[in-house]
């Protein structure tokens, strides 16, 4: 019965809803998206550690850090159930991605340039 619910609200591949979501979530929104998170979560650790804590900044580059990567991880988690990135990707963000943006920004833009160099190979099939 769970199963049934699961089919029917379950967009087509070819949907336009998922068209949408493929418009958006793209690696390279993912890469800027990422790199951005990484500036954030720099100025967090400079903030916490290095410059004593100093409010409201503190707390903004917290807040958003933390808000930034559960928005992350549930894009990346439907990105990979679309095939949009890979699930190694989704997993290093999921994972690693609260203490360590920096892994997820460097997975997406090297799934980027792999997605480029696939493209630029000539077909010899």
């Amino acid at each position: 019965m769970m199963t049934e619910r699961r089919e029917e609200a379950a967009a087509p591949v070819g949907s336009p809803k998922n068209a949408i979501i493929r418009r958006i979530l793209t690696v390279r929104n993912f890469a800027v998206f990422s790199i951005f998170h990484s500036v954030l979560f720099t100025g967090l650790v400079l903030c916490a550690f290095v410059l004593g804590k100093p409010q409201p900044a503190t707390f903004f580059f917290g807040f958003t850090h933390g808000v930034l990567y559960m928005v992350m991880t549930v894009a990346c988690v439907v990105a990979a159930r679309l095939r949009i990135v890979s699930v190694t990707t989704a997993l290093v963000v999921v994972i690693v991605g609260l203490f360590g943006p920096y892994f997820g920004a460097y997975e997406f833009l090297r799934e980027e340039r792999r997605r480029l160099n696939e493209l630029s190979l000539p077909d010899t099939g």
